[in-house]
């Protein structure tokens, strides 16, 4: 009874423990989705829509993107996003920040990632953006401020190479 009785012990450990690390949530992989942004340029507005690649790496609660837009105008090299992502209490929802951190020309960009399920299948998320810059390549000089947002579904949980932030960003 004794040996049973430890078998069963051992079981319902190894099971509780495979459970949590079933539950445990990640944003690594890689994901395809689309960018509409409202825009202001030297007081003028417009909008415009593109195709979205971004590639996500988590270690913790830090989060780390590489991005490819759709656009040859703006070149092949991925804009670097790092932020931090937190899980709600419950374990069912997942949101955060990211900031540009390394990008294809001088802009800043604060990112605001919307409660996502952790439930989806497949995992998608949406995410909306505030992009100011005076250095848009073919229009350096004019002043450009964005609102865009993002929507994409995750394509692959396979852990992407992607350059990473050397800093995290700051509260300040």
């Amino acid at each position: 009874m004794t040996r049973n009785a430890l078998a069963g012990c051992l079981l319902l450990v190894l099971s509780v423990a495979t459970a949590r690390a079933e539950a445990t949530f990640s944003w690594t992989g890689s994901y395809e989705g689309y960018v509409v942004c409202d825009r202001v340029m030297d007081g003028v507005p417009s909008t415009f829509g593109r195709a979205l690649e971004l590639h996500f790496v988590q270690d913790g609660n830090v989060i780390n993107i590489a991005t490819g837009i759709d656009d040859p105008a703006l070149g092949t090299q991925p804009s670097l996003y790092h932020g931090l992502v937190m899980t709600s209490p419950s374990g069912e929802f997942e949101s955060g920040f990211i900031e540009a951190c390394k990008s294809r020309f001088p802009y800043k960009e604060l990112i605001r990632l919307f409660p996502a399920s952790t439930q989806s299948k497949p995992f998608g998320f949406s995410a909306s953006t505030v992009f100011v810059s005076d250095s848009l390549p073919g229009s350096e000089g004019d002043f450009l401020v964005e609102s865009c947002r993002w929507s994409a579904t995750r394509v692959s949980t396979a852990e992407p190479k992607i350059q990473k932030c050397e800093t995290l960003p700051s509260a300040d």
